[in-house]
């Protein structure tokens, strides 16, 4: 730099520095500004209040509206009555729709998520999010014309993690068990919403200062809860792997130890007859474990094993028979087959193979179906050449398709639900197009398909009761007369 350049910088410098001491001086020292108290409510701002930080699980309740039909049909939980997403409803369904597609009956806004609904004695259930109160709800509407009639709600203050609620409650004719996004649970009475007891499994479970004993999955809680004989069962994680708790009283019945620290996975438990002998499997982050579920030794650990143990798994484990189980994992991890051995005193869970989504069944988000001798599945956008693509596979081997829908027939982003009644199988894909195909055997035929609505996500898993069907995208839920 020049000498010219040095003193440009120099007289610069000496002119702020001179601004800068007269700003000071008639701050401090020239006449003051006219000060005055300001008077709450005077300037027209609401009153703040603060609210507490803890939750209040259930403490509201909205009544609007009173039942106006109770009309058949019945879809009491997650994957329906017998667990394995098929209905066995008698009703005849439509083969073809006309140009307008399958009427919609009703529609409602709900928060953004993608909870499913149970639906029980003319009555539908769905958790919900209301982002404007910051609450979360339980929602109880009219099948027949979708007229709310109440609302359970609790203010718990959640930050948008893609979409908030997931969960579908379990509902029989006395109780009904619910799972908020932050593993808050409520027992309900399904007619009139009375709150019977809740539980917060954060709290009572999880582990202080330990990460791992964190109960809540980072998209909030996708487990569904299961009514088995009026006792809820749950898997917190934490400091108990399962729980059985009294729908009649709140009390926990029995409570599996934890002793290789299994998390909660956004997958539920699906009751199981391995070996002559009933038990909970449920597919944890961490591992896999089969729970007794008969008489005194309910909440007996039978078997574990941490063979298989994907970070991230939301579709639940399935039996393929012949004492085996098919377990999935997300983002690209596929899916696996453990035997269930049995010596005639304990039982031993082997991993007899794994596959990445590349080589054979996956499912990033729904769980497949099994029909006889085959197991369905709508397969992620990882799976290579199959991405997307409804396939086929038998139940003896899980790594090479029986049938597939093809490349020109992909699915959104194969994260779409699907359900099926008799020989029909309905699927949603991401954007709300509903298909419906035919079943036979081990192939399908498409029989017609429909733009239901502009979707957005519409993951959340469908339900049959009846002539209707009710699905949802991420802010709306419609039922449908199929």
């Amino acid at each position: 730099m020049d000498s010219s350049g040095k003193r440009i910088i120099l007289v610069t410098g000496l002119v702020s520095a001179c601004f800068i001491a007269v700003l000071s001086w008639w701050l401090l020292k020239g006449q003051p500004l006219p000060i005055s108290e300001r008077i709450p409510g005077m300037d027209h701002r609401p009153k703040l209040v603060p609210r507490s930080d803890s939750v209040i699980i259930g403490q509201n309740f909205d009544t609007l509206g009173t039942m106006d039909e109770i009309i058949p049909g019945d879809w009491p939980r997650f994957r329906g009555t017998e667990f394995d997403n098929i209905s066995r409803d008698a009703t005849p369904l439509r083969a073809k729709w006309d140009t307008s597609g399958p009427r919609i009956v009703w529609r409602t806004t709900l928060g953004e998520g993608y909870a499913g609904p149970a639906i029980h004695n003319g009555r539908v259930y769905i958790m919900d999010y209301n982002e404007k109160k910051k609450a979360d709800m339980l929602r109880c509407f009219s099948l027949s014309s979708g007229k709310e009639l109440w609302r359970r709600w609790y203010y718990v203050d959640l930050k948008r993690n893609h979409g908030y609620s997931r969960t579908i409650p379990s509902v029989n004719d006395k109780y009904l068990v619910s799972i908020g996004p932050r593993s808050h649970v409520m027992c309900i009475n399904p007619v009139n919403g009375k709150l019977l007891w809740t539980i917060d499994l954060e709290k009572q479970y999880g582990i202080p200062g330990k990460e791992k004993g964190r109960i809540t999955p980072d998209f909030y809680s996708g487990q569904c809860p299961l009514i088995d004989n009026d006792v809820a069962v749950i898997a917190p994680g934490g400091k108990a792997l399962m729980i059985g708790v009294s729908c009649a009283t709140g009390t926990i019945l029995w409570r599996t130890p934890n002793p290789d620290s299994l998390r909660m996975s956004h997958g539920s438990i699906i009751p199981m007859v391995i070996h002559g002998k009933r038990m909970y499997v449920y597919n944890g982050v961490g591992g896999v474990c089969g729970i007794s579920a008969e008489g005194t030794e309910a909440g007996r650990m039978l078997w574990t094993t941490t063979e298989w143990n994907p970070a991230t798994t939301a579709a639940s484990p399935v039996s393929l028979g012949n004492n085996e189980i098919a377990v999935f994992g997300s983002y690209g991890a596929g899916g696996a087959r453990i035997k269930i051995n049995f010596d005639g005193t304990s039982y031993k869970a082997t991993l007899v193979e794994q596959h990445k989504a590349t080589n054979g069944i996956a499912s990033d988000q729904q769980t497949p179906i099994i029909i006889g001798d085959y197991i369905w599945c709508l397969m992620p956008e990882n799976a290579g050449p199959l991405k997307k693509q409804l396939v086929c596979f038998g139940k003896s081997d899980l790594m090479k398709p029986v049938w597939s829908s093809g490349k020109e027939n992909r699915f959104g982003r194969g994260l779409g639900p699907y359900i099926v009644s008799g020989d029909k199988m309905y699927l949603l894909d991401d954007d709300a197009r509903l298909y419906l195909f035919r079943i036979q055997d081990k192939t399908i035929t498409l029989l017609d398909s429909h733009k239901i609505m502009n979707g957005i996500e519409a993951w959340g898993p469908m339900a049959i009761a009846g002539h209707y069907l009710i699905l949802r995208d991420a802010r709306n839920l419609l039922c449908l007369d199929i």
